[in-house]
Formats: structure tokens, sequence, C-alpha cells
């Protein structure tokens, strides 16, 4: 295996926590991240999209909305009916850790794919049936105003030379996608991918963002304690483009650096009348006016190095100017240019109101992140974890000893950068979900109704005056379950009870108590308790083992046998307080 790709590796898997994973398995994890965060800006957990089967022909599988991966038809539908005109992406991977790029392989990859639309890889595995409901959900309820996009990976620790006999299978099976109608015109991508673009792609998905623009026409704005400099005037647009393009390893601009957006850039419509009209004006009468036109970009910086009118900015997010960003990349590099030659005298000749802040203080970012994106949608998790009681509890948290750290992620890719191991990097909605499980005892919601659990209990949790004992216990046990599936120490298919493992722990600790409403001491040894099982690997394992066994009894019981019904089942309110009474039950006797 290429050497650097092999330091890479080790780094990643000690970071993730799938050292005792074979090599070829850590590789397709890591190919898979590769291209999710470094080279797409997807703040995806590759964990999820891999595929830990023998699947035929593929090693993981993403089918993303709006930003989001999901898993199932459950999942895909609830996505679906909160989003009008979402986009749509179907990703696809394949991992080998040779230097070769094998017809046969090839072949058997592009087949799978073929047989995940026309339904003939029904069966591969629950975690393929799964996604392949997903994708039925998605064709079944429409897709809005443009049909998905699909892009296919093959990977390899060599260098593709392009080989005739392998474009030709290529461009044959584009062809063939294409033919189905089913995907967005012009949308099909299929890559083959080696040792150069993998490292460069880590590196840019573990690594602060860097990069060096010119601002001439700057003025210093007013000093804040919360500010370490600030500068507000315009750039022309060749700068702007420094800021979100992305490059391949020679330097070549291949398309927007969603990376650097906090909101990744996802209802953007280049036929848009509004956007089309911007581009045709520009492009009839220069790019003259748009400076008076267009409220401009807000960059925030984590350091900002000054030298004259040369501004080197590290660590750095384009917190608003989405749209305005993709807007002057299309007229730059045009709609459909394949981003090879830009329009540099068109890029000069545009003005857009530019607004630098450098702040290490994350309160303040994230006050400036709501503050300019009011027009725009923000997620319901963002607001509610920049409370008070989060600050503390993220500072609590990552203030432990190592072994029971937690980096709770109160904005989003706040950690990308550091080092730390991934997965005890905590995101708010994870923890709503798994405080919805283990201290409100509703695992038959978390995963699907967690934003109407918040509504709910809004006034009974994450308050002020709350321990952040118990909560850190609960992030605590998710990790801890976490590392022992990613580690195979316990069952993956264990993984549909996830909800209920958590709830189930939490009854046993409490007694069926409401942890919440107990007296602060009563609730701290709680949470002392539950940190202990966690640190006891083998009480931590026959736990999960008993409370499963529950659950399965119960299902034998009612015949529910398929993964589907099995889901459907466990999300009912019944099952629930069935669970919860024979559960009780059994520690009783």
């Amino acid at each position: 295996m290429n050497p650097v790709i092999r330091a890479q590796l080790k780094e990643f898997a000690k970071a993730n926590s799938i050292t005792a994973d074979a090599q070829e398995r850590q590789f397709e994890i890591y190919s898979i991240f590769s291209i999710l965060a470094g080279l797409l800006g997807e703040s995806i957990d590759a964990y999820d999209v891999h595929l830990s089967g023998d699947e035929f022909g593929v090693d993981g599988i993403a089918v993303i909305i709006q930003g989001e991966a999901v898993k199932n038809k459950h999942e895909a539908e609830e996505k679906l009916s909160a989003i009008n005109n979402p986009s749509i992406e179907f990703i696809f991977f394949q991992s080998k850790t040779s230097t070769s790029y094998d017809y046969g392989d090839i072949s058997k990859f592009f087949d799978a794919v073929s047989a995940f639309f026309d339904g003939e890889l029904k069966g591969e595995s629950p975690a393929i049936d799964d996604l392949m409901g997903a994708m039925e959900a998605i064709y079944e309820r429409g897709v809005g105003k443009r049909n998905p996009k699909l892009s296919c990976y093959y990977i390899t620790t060599g260098n593709y030379e392009k080989p005739a006999r392998i474009e030709k299978l290529r461009n044959s099976f584009k062809s063939d996608l294409d033919e189905k109608n089913i995907f967005d015109n012009g949308n099909i991508s299929v890559e083959f991918v080696g040792a150069r673009e993998l490292q460069q792609w880590y590196r840019a998905a573990t690594s602060a963002v860097e990069v060096e623009i010119d601002f001439p026409r700057n003025v210093v704005m007013p000093t804040n304690s919360h500010v370490d400099e600030a500068y507000v005037g315009y750039i022309d647009a060749r700068n702007l483009l420094k800021l979100c393009s992305l490059k391949d390893q020679n330097g070549s601009v291949i398309g927007v650096n969603k990376a650097v957006f906090f909101d990744n850039i996802r209802d953007y419509d280049a036929k848009s009348k509004i956007n089309a009209g911007i581009k045709s004006g520009v492009r009839s009468g220069g790019g003259a006016e748009f400076v008076f036109r267009n409220n401009g970009i807000t960059v925030v910086s984590k350091n900002i190095d000054r030298t004259g009118d040369k501004f080197r900015l590290e660590d750095f997010q384009i917190v608003n100017g989405c749209q305005t960003s993709n807007v002057i990349f299309d007229l730059v590099y045009g709609d459909d240019s394949g981003c090879q030659n830009g329009d540099i005298s068109l890029a000069e000749s545009i003005q857009v109101p530019f607004r630098l802040i450098g702040s290490k203080n994350d309160d303040f970012v994230s006050s400036i992140i709501v503050g300019t994106n009011r027009q725009n949608p923000v997620r319901d998790d963002q607001f509610w974890a920049l409370r008070p009681f989060m600050k503390s509890f993220e500072e609590y948290c990552r203030g432990l000893d190592k072994e029971e750290a937690i980096y709770f992620e109160r904005r989003d890719n706040q950690y990308r950068n550091q080092d730390v191991e991934r997965t005890r990097v905590m995101q708010p909605s994870v923890l709503m979900k798994a405080v919805a499980a283990c201290l409100l005892f509703q695992p038959q919601r978390a995963a699907r109704d967690y934003r109407g659990i918040l509504s709910e209990y809004e006034n009974s949790i994450f308050l002020d005056d709350h321990d952040v004992r118990i909560y850190h216990a609960v992030a605590y046990l998710y990790y801890r379950l976490e590392f022992l599936w990613r580690n195979q120490r316990i069952s993956n298919e264990y993984k549909t009870f996830r909800y209920y493992i958590l709830s189930g722990i939490g009854l046993r600790i409490s007694g069926n108590n409401n942890i919440l409403s107990m007296k602060k001491a009563k609730i701290a040894s709680i949470a002392e308790s539950i940190i202990a099982l966690c640190n006891d690997e083998d009480a931590l394992k026959s736990a999960v083992e008993h409370i499963v066994s529950v659950v399965e009894a119960r299902l034998s019981e009612m015949n529910v046998v398929t993964q589907e019904r099995i889901r459907d089942t466990i999300r009912s309110e019944s099952f629930s307080g069935m669970f919860r009474d024979r559960l009780m039950a059994s520690e009783i006797a």
C-alpha cells in the first residue's frame, strides 16, 4: 500500500475507534470519509454509509436528502415530508486496497449500482434492503423540480491512466444510467479515484482551510471584546472564488467547496428566474452594478494574518452568502463548463460587498451566524444548541479525563480540524435522541420524532439549573455503545434496538422513576452508576444482551420477522409500553 495512504489510514483508524478492524475494512471507511468530507464537504458519518457485510459489488451507499443521509424508507419519508423540492443524491462506493483497476471488479460495481435501482439487489443484505426502501420512497413521493443526482466512486491505491477498455465500459455504463431517465440531466458522475486524490481529500477533510486573498478596499470595523480584528469593504469575484472553490491536486478548480459554508448550498437552482436574471444582467452589462445590488458575503475566520492588503485566512467559514457565491461561480466558470477554464476578466470586473471578522469566540461566531441567516431556514437543533446550559455542558464534557471526555459540537464542524477522537464528537440532534430514550424513556419516538419531543419537553430538559453530569452520562453511554459496535464487540444487528438499549439502561438504573424530577443528589448518583456501567465492558455487554432479549422475545411472540416490520413495530407506543413493563418485571424477578 502507498506509504502516505498507510500513514493516513493509521491516523484515521485511531481517531474513529476502528483499529481492531481488518485493514481492508479500515480502507473502505477511510476512502468514503475522504470523498464525503474532503471532496464533497458533507458532514455525514462515513461509518454509517459503509456496508459492513459482503454485499455484491459495493462497499458503501449514501442516500442524501437535503444534506442528511437517510438509511431507510421511514427516514426518507420523514425528510421528504418536511422539505419542498429537496436536493437528493445517491452516492455509491467501491474500494480496493490494490493498485490496479480490475475490469471484472469494476463491472461488478457497475452491475450493483444498476441492480440497486432495478430492484434486483433486494435481499442482498438488510442494510441494502433498507436503502432500497429509501430509494423507493423518493421516487414514489416524487422528487420535486429536479431528479436526484448520482455519483459513483471506484477507489484504489494506484493511479488511473484511462485504459481504453475501462473508459469504454464507463461510457457504456453512463449511457445505460442516462436511459433510465430517473437522474438529473447532466448530473451522473462515474469517477475512478487513486492515491493522489485520496491523500489530498483526506488532508482537506482533516486540516484547517487556509487561503490568501487581496482585500485592498477595506475599512477597519469598530473594536469589540469578542473580535480580534474585523474589516468591511468589497473584493473582486476573483478573490471571492479563492475562498469558495474546490481544487484538484493540480490546482485546477473542480467545483464549489461546500465545506467552507456554514449552511451548505442545497436549494440553489441555477435556472431559477432570480438567479438566471442576475446572470443575464451581468453577462449583458458587465459586473459593474453587482456591488450595488447584492447584500454581500460575511466570512468569519479563526486566524487572520494581514500583510498590507493581503489577508491570509485560516479555519474560516462563509456564514452568509452561499447563493451569491454560487451565482458568481456559475458566471465565471459557466453553468456546465466542468470548471476547466474560468472567465478571469469577468471575475475581476465583479465587485462584491465583503465583511471579514476574526474571532475565536464560538458564542459570538454563533450569534453572527444566526443574525446573518434570519432570512434562511435554520435547524431547530442549531438554535437550542446555543442555550446557556449547552455551553456549560460542552465545557464540562471536554474538560474531563481523556477516557470520559465527550466533544459536544454546538456549532457544525466545530471540532472538524482538531485532534480529537471522532467517535467522541456528538452533534446536538444525537444528544437529543439519546436523552429522549435514556432519560425520558421514549425509545419509540427518539429516532423519528426527537423534534416533537424537544417541543413537548422544552421546559423540562437542558435547563440552566440542571446537573450537566446526567447529560454527560447519557452522551458517554451513547459513545461507549458506538465504540463496542465499531469494534464488533456487540452484534451490529442490535443497532436496530439502539434506543431501546439506551432506554432500558435508564429504566434499570433509575428503577423506572422520572430521573429529571429527582433530587440533585439522586440524579448525580444515577449519573455515576451509568458511567460505572460504561466503564465495565462485560457488565455493559451483559446489560445490552438482556435488554435486547426482552425486545426480541416480544417480537417473536408477535411473529414479527422482517426488518421493515420490526422497525414499524418498535416505533409504536404499545410496544414501548410493553417493553417497559416486561423489562421492569424481569428486574424484579
